[in-house]
């Protein structure tokens, strides 16, 4: 897949500039942009558990977010990157769109590893409790 008219490219496989494409084409809903700079047998794992296993998979994961938060942004705070390999900071905010839902707002680390251009591992930390909670309460 190409990126779409516009969308953040990265510059080779600068883990910091893949991840800012990849984070820059999700809050523009531009899923296939978002697509080009992930691998198709991306491994994810949440607090060291296996979530996601396939660029698909991300894909429904950020559709889920968007259809319970329709302003669902994920802003960067910092990154460090060692190799090819980088550390990302961030928080994810979001209004719900059920009434009597509280507002997003998780703080989380990333930790992704490019190759090629593309994200093929990313292990994210946060306070999973809080996120599930959010999204079950806009069920």
């Amino acid at each position: 897949m190409t990126p779409t008219e516009g969308s953040a490219r990265p510059v080779g496989d600068d883990p910091a500039s893949v991840y800012r494409a990849y984070n820059d084409a999700e809050m523009r809903q531009d899923t296939e942009a978002a697509a080009a700079v992930v691998s198709p047998d991306l491994s994810v794992e949440v607090n060291g558990r296996a979530a996601l296993s396939t660029a698909e998979e991300d894909r429904a994961a950020n559709a889920e977010l968007l259809r319970r938060y329709p302003d669902y942004r994920r802003e960067i705070l910092d990154v460090v990157v060692a190799g090819d390999r980088a550390a990302v900071r961030w928080r994810m905010l979001g209004t719900p769109a059920a009434p009597g839902v509280e507002a997003l707002d998780v703080h989380g680390c990333s930790v992704v590893t490019v190759r090629e251009e593309r994200i093929t591992d990313a292990f994210l930390y946060y306070d999973g409790a809080a996120l599930d909670a959010a999204l079950e309460a806009g069920s």
